[in-house]
Formats: C-alpha cells, sequence, structure tokens
C-alpha cells in the first residue's frame, strides 16, 4: 500500500514540475468538432462515441453541431464548446442594459405539495403570502409538485396536472 501511495505522489509530483511529464501522463485536451464538423478520427483516438458526444453537446445546450466552432474534449472528459459568435447567447452587457444584483439564492417553498416551513421562516415569509400566491393562480397546495421564490422575487410553481398529454421522449 505504501508503495502505491509513493508512485500516486511521484507521479503528480512529476506532473506539477514538468510540462513535458505532465502531457505524457495527463494528454492533451482533443478537437473533436471543427466549424460544425465532427473529427471522426480524433473522436476514434479517444473512443468517444457520438453518443455520448450527442449527450455532452445537449449538456451544453448544444441541440444541432452545425452551431459549434469547436468542441474540445479536456483531460478529464469532460465536453467544452465553444459556439459560433451567431449562436452564442446575448448578455444584458451586450445591450448596455442595467443589471440588477441579485442578493440571495432562490428558495423553495414547496417540494411534493408539502410547504418547506423553515424556508419561510428563515426568510420571513408567511403561509398566508404564500397561500394568496397559490390563489393568484388559483391553485391550492395539493395541486403543486414544486413551488420556488427566485432570486428575482418571481414565484415559479409547477403543478401535477401540466396538461401535456403527449409528452415527446415518453418511456
Amino acid at each position: 500500500m505504501r508503495i502505491y501511495i509513493s508512485v500516486i505522489l511521484l507521479i503528480a509530483i512529476i506532473s506539477l514540475k514538468n510540462r513535458k511529464w505532465r502531457k505524457f501522463l495527463a494528454g492533451d485536451p482533443t478537437i473533436v468538432i471543427q466549424n460544425g464538423k465532427i473529427l471522426e478520427e480524433n473522436m476514434n483516438k479517444l473512443r468517444y462515441t457520438l453518443d455520448y458526444l450527442n449527450q455532452q453537446s445537449r449538456e451544453r445546450d448544444v441541440f444541432n453541431i452545425e452551431e459549434v466552432l469547436f468542441a474540445i474534449v479536456e483531460t478529464n472528459g469532460i465536453l467544452t464548446v465553444l459556439k459560433k459568435p451567431q449562436f452564442r447567447n446575448v448578455a444584458r452587457q451586450d445591450f448596455m442594459v442595467a443589471v440588477l444584483p441579485e442578493q440571495r439564492l432562490p428558495i423553495e417553498l414547496i417540494m411534493d405539495s408539502e410547504i418547506i416551513k423553515e424556508n419561510l421562516e428563515q426568510n420571513n415569509l408567511t403561509n398566508s403570502w404564500l397561500q394568496s400566491e397559490l390563489k393568484k393562480r388559483n391553485l391550492t397546495q395539493n395541486d403543486v409538485v414544486y413551488a420556488v421564490l427566485a432570486a428575482n422575487g418571481n414565484v415559479y410553481i409547477d403543478i401535477y396536472s401540466d396538461h401535456i398529454h403527449s409528452p415527446i421522449d415518453k418511456e
């Protein structure tokens, strides 16, 4: 066991001190998409499947590979994506719009029809305030799967009966 730990420490120290050894031990990031085109040879070298590429792309809000300028598999296996400029998200600063700073995290109010009383108390919210928010939407506590007070003050509510009759990906 000591030998194993010693080898791991030695490799870590060598990797920290020497760039060539770090590259040898950890590898390099690898480009798998360039200008909307999949680089199959690089994917084969990594044994990186199209299914995994699609999954990781979707996790980065990319559903169309044509939108990608570069996609790189980092040395830790995570996909990093740079979209083409015309597909990048627009930020408020792009329009010189003033942004009000957010001072808190979202507050969960209801989960599985149960009011989270501790969150109400810790944030100086009352049950009557929550009930009035539900009443504005013609809902009762039992209708609600999930309710959150967002940092911007808006209340998000998801209900059990969403009236979605044909989900796209029904298992």
